[in-house]
């Protein structure tokens, strides 16, 4: 037989066989149903989450008092640092304090007439190394600028950055291997209580970009102008170098380290967990804002504002299309912010991921809820006296500092 006669046959009896087999399982079927298909169960709902409790009040515990407290940091041990700006003694003084207030002054301050912020290196742990902005004295050699430059009674005094490394041993607290960073340029001449430096520092959620907020020192032309850090807020690295990648590096007669202009008097300077960089300032007669910093962003002061001048003169208001960054919120009557800071915390659940802003005018905390680019006032909670500073404590707990009388107070949740 051949191969191709061979292989018909076999193909042949294979189809006779498949037939019969086929036919076979076609009685057998016919005679069944089919079984049913398998269901799996529903799940179960996911249950709602419970809404946090709402929180209309406060046990607020005095720890211990300041002469004119301006900032404070909570060290990884709890303990915090707070400055002091006091103006009576001509000289800033910086606190090493415990929750329960024992206090040890640290030595080895910059010459200054007043500390502002403090905040602590990425790596504080490691290298124990700390920030300090403070208000800079200038001297013989320094120029005479600002509306007050022809009062000879009055020196030029600015915005500066220092760090040093904290030490702690038998013979008490010190900054050591103190050296000044950064200064805000040109120094000004002002009137006392003229003219506010700014001040707020924040590290990037990174840690390898320093931004600071500097105030417009009530000198109006400059804050415009990009030839110097008048009412500007700042990057810089954590040495106090400019990033490469600023907005303004390589523009002709521009300071590198600018990251946005067009600020008054900014005093809150924070992220929040989305990572976005959002400042308050206060405004003149009205017109606080909250804003969300994106760099190379104007946002309008002094040609700008939702407030007008102390002498009722009009300020064009922010519009649509007028080039400049307009305010997440604002606020008029004014609450005069100071502090800020986006709590992260359990203990105030109800208030996680919002803006806790502290107001001089208001007297208290003012809760600020954000969402992308937006934000609008959810709450205020007074606190019965002009309030500074909030920082969240490693318990979750508010921890304030006051203006006036100068109190650090622990609040938390009542009821």
């Amino acid at each position: 037989m051949t191969f191709g006669v061979w292989r018909r046959a076999v193909l042949r009896a294979g189809a006779a066989t498949a037939i019969v087999l086929l036919a076979a399982c076609g009685d057998d079927d016919a005679a069944k149903p089919l079984p049913a298909p398998t269901v799996a169960p529903a799940a179960a709902p996911a249950p709602t989450p419970t809404p946090a409790a709402p929180i209309t009040a406060v046990n607020s515990t005095p720890v211990t008092s300041f002469a004119a407290p301006w900032a404070m940091v909570f060290l990884p041990d709890g303990r915090l640092l707070v400055t002091e700006r006091d103006t009576t003694n001509n000289a800033g003084r910086l606190w090493l304090t415990t929750t329960t207030g024992e206090k040890t002054a640290v030595t080895g301050l910059p010459a200054n007439i007043g500390l502002l912020d403090v905040a602590l290196h990425p790596q504080f742990a490691g290298n124990g190394i700390v920030y300090i902005s403070y208000v800079e004295p200038g001297d013989a050699s320094t120029p005479r600028v600002g509306r007050a430059a022809d009062v000879t009674t009055l020196s030029p005094a600015g915005l500066a950055v220092a760090t040093g490394r904290l030490m702690v041993d038998a013979t008490g607290v010190s900054l050591s291997s103190v050296r000044t960073i950064w200064r805000q340029a040109p120094k000004i001449v002002a009137y006392p209580g003229s003219g506010e430096f700014g001040g707020r520092m924040v590290f990037s959620p990174n840690g390898q970009f320093l931004f600071v907020a500097a105030g417009d020192r009530q000198e109006f032309d400059p804050v415009q102008q990009f030839d110097n850090t008048i009412g500007k807020i700042v990057r810089l690295l954590p040495d106090g170098t400019v990033p490469g990648d600023n907005p303004f590096v390589g523009r002709a007669g521009a300071a590198p380290e600018i990251w946005t202009l067009g600020h008054r008097n900014p005093y809150g300077l924070s992220f929040d967990a989305a990572g976005q960089l959002w400042s308050h300032e206060q405004g003149p007669k009205g017109g606080d804002e909250f804003n969300l910093i994106a760099p190379g962003g104007n946002y309008g002061w002094p040609r700008v504002s939702n407030g007008d001048n102390y002498d009722d003169t009009v300020i064009p208001d922010h519009a649509p299309g007028d080039g400049f960054v307009a305010p997440a919120k604002s606020w008029t009557p004014v609450i005069a912010p100071a502090g800020m800071i986006f709590y992260m915390g359990t203990m105030f659940a109800a208030w996680r991921g919002d803006a806790i802003v502290t107001g001089l005018q208001s007297g208290g905390l003012v809760r600020v809820r954000v969402s992308g680019s937006s934000a609008a006032e959810e709450q205020r909670l007074s606190l019965g006296a002009r309030t500074r500073e909030v920082e969240q404590g490693p318990d979750g707990a508010l921890w304030v500092l006051e203006d006036k009388p100068g109190r650090l107070l622990r609040l938390t949740p009542a009821g």
